[in-house]
């Protein structure tokens, strides 16, 4: 792997030497050698800048000029935007029946200018006097080799956990982490464009992670918003206070359950996943030193720069594009800030929750401080509907037939539950005599019968129907084998929520106060409104000025007169409640 940079030689030189095309080829290839160990060391490999991919028609790539680096540190160089047809490109034939591909990039040259070859062998009359540097554009349909990929890109303990022609799973693990702190495991999410939402867990048991039960529960569940077809997620963990350990995540191996759509997958896989648990971070950072090795640094040599993910649609007329994803396995290096927009420098962010209630609509609000570079979220979330239930409790005696009554019915008349009408939860059980003390059966008798049970129920079923326009239901039995006297007596228990949200409305009182209520101003003056919410926790409300005309207010209630007199109207709405609204009035001069 490393021939191509190692041995580093240069030419000694000394008055008299002779120099031979061995002697320039050395001299060359030490330079050569040189820049690219540095560049692929310190800078990595992948898109510096530029080759950005777009679809310019169903059939053309339109690729922007660009530098990229690849896995042996050389520069590619595209130093002008090019238009490129599918049918154009290498590996296009492999499209066919696909449904998706890569474009890919790598370094090419050639040798260019051939001149007559003085003094050469006798077969040798031309030799080319240059080598251009350049690069080779292609397309495959098949996928990357992933461990390769993502360990050349830094990654650690890598895995592929499923793989299939609509989804493909890879699991990376950092090979050491500090005792009593968070960690990240991160699985990379590789799908097509036309797959179903993806949910999938990984469980095991786990030594080092802090757990209840000692197992460890990894879930995602992917919004059927989600649009990007590759993707990465980072999941948390918490390591527990040892020192000195090194285990596998999953030492017994680890359960994946998968659920794609209607299809569902189950395995369980043995994960390559060594983690050593660092006692403190001192120690962390000397473990990372010691694994920080040169050959770390050179891995994947002859991996490609994919530059796109391709959608496809094939049809009768052949292959047509869809969507494209851009640098999807993140294979850039070096970020230029841009002289506009950019944030510059760290940026800190922190959150804060509130709770609303539970009718009140979700809301998310930032604020952004540029000079400390912070950006806050403030995220408010309806707290779950909580009800309250009325309950109802009767019993109805059914009368036993005559004769067999071995697998018979019998059934009492439409009786009122004392609910009302709407929807009740009804459940049902039966009396009977347990050593002379009376019990009620829920469920299926049949759990009671065996010779260590000396509960003896009736072998029955019971079940009822609820007519909800009517508030009333009936109740049946289904008699297995014969009981004893001539009736039964069932219980009935049902119960109705009795909360709902129109009637926490109507009996929640929120109100709304503007300071000042009336008020005079110069023209193009301006004038800061309090309003005071008494009722709830949201304090927020929606500023606006009735009159088109009549000057403008902001978000936190500075109101900027117009240039023109008159009585304009300052309204302001709850954000709790959007009936609740207020109004002060300004009279400008």
């Amino acid at each position: 792997m490393n021939e191509h940079f190692f041995p580093l030689e240069r030419n000694r030189y000394f008055y008299g030497k002779l120099l031979t095309v061995r002697d320039f080829e050395i001299e060359q290839r030490y330079n050569c050698a040189k820049r690219e160990l540095l560049n692929r060391v310190m800078q990595g490999a992948g898109v510096v800048c530029g080759f950005g991919v777009m679809v310019s028609d169903d059939t053309t790539l339109m690729i922007q000029s660009g530098l990229a680096l690849d896995y042996q540190g050389r520069e590619i160089v595209l130093p002008e935007t090019i238009f490129r047809k599918l049918k154009m490109l290498d590996g296009q034939e492999s499209l066919a029946g696909r449904q998706q591909a890569y474009l890919c990039l790598t370094y090419n040259e050639k040798a260019v200018e051939p001149v007559n070859a003085v003094g050469g062998e006798a077969d040798e009359s031309s030799q080319f006097n240059m080598t251009r540097e350049g690069y080779r554009l292609y397309l495959t349909a098949q996928p990357p080799e992933y461990r390769g990929l993502l360990e050349a890109s830094g990654h650690e303990n890598v895995s592929v956990l499923y793989s299939s022609d609509e989804l493909t799973l890879v699991l990376s693990v950092p090979t050491a982490v500090c005792a009593g702190k968070e960690f990240q495991v991160q699985i990379l999410v590789v799908k097509g464009e036309k797959t179903p939402p993806v949910n999938f867990s990984l469980e095991g048991e786990s030594s080092f992670v802090e757990s209840e039960s000692g197992r460890v529960l990894l879930s995602y569940h992917e919004s059927r918003e989600e649009k990007r077809s590759v993707y990465s997620v980072s999941l948390p963990l918490k390591a527990r206070m040892l020192s000195d350990v090194t285990s596998k995540l999953f030492p017994s191996g680890m359960e994946l359950n998968l659920e794609l759509g209607s299809h569902h997958y189950k395995n369980y896989l043995e994960a390559d996943s060594s983690v050593c648990l660092c006692r403190d971070e001192e120690t962390l950072h000397a473990h990372s030193r010691q694994q920080d090795a040169l050959e770390q640094h050179l891995l994947g040599r002859d991996i490609p720069i994919y530059l796109a993910k391709l959608e496809l649609i094939n049809s009768a007329g052949g292959v047509f594009l869809g969507g494209v994803t851009n640098l999807p396995f993140n294979q850039s290096v070096g970020h230029r800030q841009e002289s506009h927009g950019s944030l510059g420098g760290e940026l800190t962010v922190t959150t804060s929750v509130q709770s609303l209630e539970y009718w009140q609509k979700p809301d998310v609000r930032a604020a952004y401080q540029q000079a400390g570079k912070n950006l806050h979220f403030d995220f408010r979330i309806p707290s779950p509907e909580q009800y309250d239930y009325a309950v109802a409790h009767g019993t109805v005696d059914l009368t036993m037939p005559s004769g067999i009554r071995v697998n018979s019915r019998v059934f009492s008349e439409e009786i009122a539950h004392g609910l009302g009408t709407g929807a009740v939860d009804v459940r049902l059980s039966v009396e009977f005599q347990d050593d002379q003390e009376p019990a009620l059966l829920y469920g299926n008798s049949e759990v009671f019968k065996g010779k260590s049970c000396k509960i003896t129920p009736p072998w029955v079923e019971a079940a009822a129907v609820v007519y909800p326009e009517k508030g009333t239901m009936r109740i049946g039995l289904w008699l297995h084998d014969t009981v004893d006297g001539n009736r039964v007596r069932i219980h009935y228990f049902a119960q109705k929520p009795e909360r709902d949200t129109s009637r926490i409305l109507a009996s929640r009182k929120i109100s709304l106060t503007l300071t000042p209520e009336f008020s005079r101003l110069a023209c193009r003056s301006s004038l800061l409104f309090r309003a005071d919410v008494v009722g709830c926790e949201d304090k927020a409300v929606l500023w606006s000025v009735k009159e088109p005309n009549g000057g403008a207010i902001d978000r936190n209630g500075t109101y900027q007169a117009p240039e023109l007199p008159g009585t304009y109207e300052i309204v302001a709405v709850s954000s709790a409640d959007e009936t609740v609204t207020a109004s002060a009035f300004v009279i400008v001069e």
